[in-house]
């Protein structure tokens, strides 16, 4: 039975999962680990969550491993690597897109992708989840741990933070 309940929400929700930590941490590689540890935890609980409750449950789950990751994240760029006097300069970053950017989707999706790292992570959160993943606020309210006031509110000022982000890349695309 337990063998069964975990392939079928996996069927169901893997692709979710990832999508939401790619959109919280804007690194594939970052998602994909994140993704496996998530799926690890519904493999230890996954006779513990109510049938009708795993996607909530794996969101919440996978936002809150994100977080960790960004702390991780934040920590160790906090450490200076110490480099030897006579060792050639780092390579730069080139000013060429990425493939990733080039697949976002050209100027707008990169855009876009850019504006919602711009956003705090819980204004991120809740807008992937609603425009992205189309929960409900109640289905938000439930993962991100906060009144349906506050995932309202949260959703509005976040959109509105958005367009005025977008305006500077085209003010014709945020003009509603």
């Amino acid at each position: 039975m337990r063998d069964a309940r975990f392939e079928t929400a996996v069927a169901e929700h893997s692709g979710k999962v990832h999508t939401f930590a790619t959109y919280l941490l804007g690194n594939a590689a970052e998602a994909e680990d994140v993704t496996q540890e998530v799926l690890i935890r519904l493999w230890t609980r996954i006779t513990e969550i109510d049938p009708q409750r795993v996607r909530p449950w794996l969101l919440r789950v996978t936002r809150n491993a994100c977080i960790d990751q960004i702390r991780r994240r934040r920590r160790s760029a906090e450490v200076i690597p110490i480099r030897h006097p006579d060792a050639p300069p780092p390579d730069r970053p080139s000013p060429e897109p990425s493939p990733e950017q080039i697949a976002a989707g050209g100027q707008l999706g990169g855009a876009i992708a850019e504006a919602l790292t711009r956003l705090s992570d819980n204004a991120r959160g809740v807008v992937i989840l609603r425009e992205v993943q189309g929960l409900s606020y109640a289905e938000i309210s439930e993962v991100m741990d906060l009144s349906v006031g506050s995932v309202r509110v949260m959703l509005h000022r976040g959109r509105r933070r958005l367009r005025e982000l977008l305006k500077e890349v085209d003010p014709n695309v945020a003009a509603s």
